[in-house]
């Protein structure tokens, strides 16, 4: 029984499980804000007391750094919009393309069974067929 398991689980032994490592998101690209202790009030071992609130707001960005942050996003946005573009430009040509070979083959499949070329070809001699095969 032992043997059949094991043998039923060979062909899954080539399936991804697991989904391909990602590169690093956006949040962990942007730069750490260090904003000092926190003015919450803490117990002796360190842990923030039940229902002590802060004393005070914790400290707010500067417009200058949001600025920089919003710019940072935009751009990010601006050059995914564009790879974006790009590959559905890409997608777009491969499809017109796809459609004048296709467009080409049905022209060509059109004319190799058209009734006029069947007509022809059975009008044509055993001895014609042998000049068109020796090449006279």
């Amino acid at each position: 029984m032992l043997l059949i398991g094991v043998a039923a689980l060979g062909p899954l032994a080539g399936c991804n499980i697991l989904p391909p490592p990602e590169g690093p998101s956006l949040l962990a690209q942007r730069p750490d804000r260090s904003f000092g202790p926190s003015s919450q009030r803490l117990d002796e071992n360190g842990y923030p007391l039940l229902g002590a609130f802060p004393g005070q707001a914790a400290p707010q960005l500067d417009s200058a750094a949001v600025a920089s942050d919003r710019d940072g996003l935009l751009s990010a946005a601006r050059q995914q919009n564009n790879q974006v573009r790009s590959a559905s430009a890409e997608y777009q040509s491969s499809v017109a393309a796809a459609r004048k070979i296709r467009a080409q083959h049905e022209k060509d499949v059109n004319a190799i069974t058209s009734i006029e070329v069947q007509r022809n070809a059975a009008r044509k001699s055993n001895e014609d067929v042998l000049r068109q095969i020796e090449g006279r």
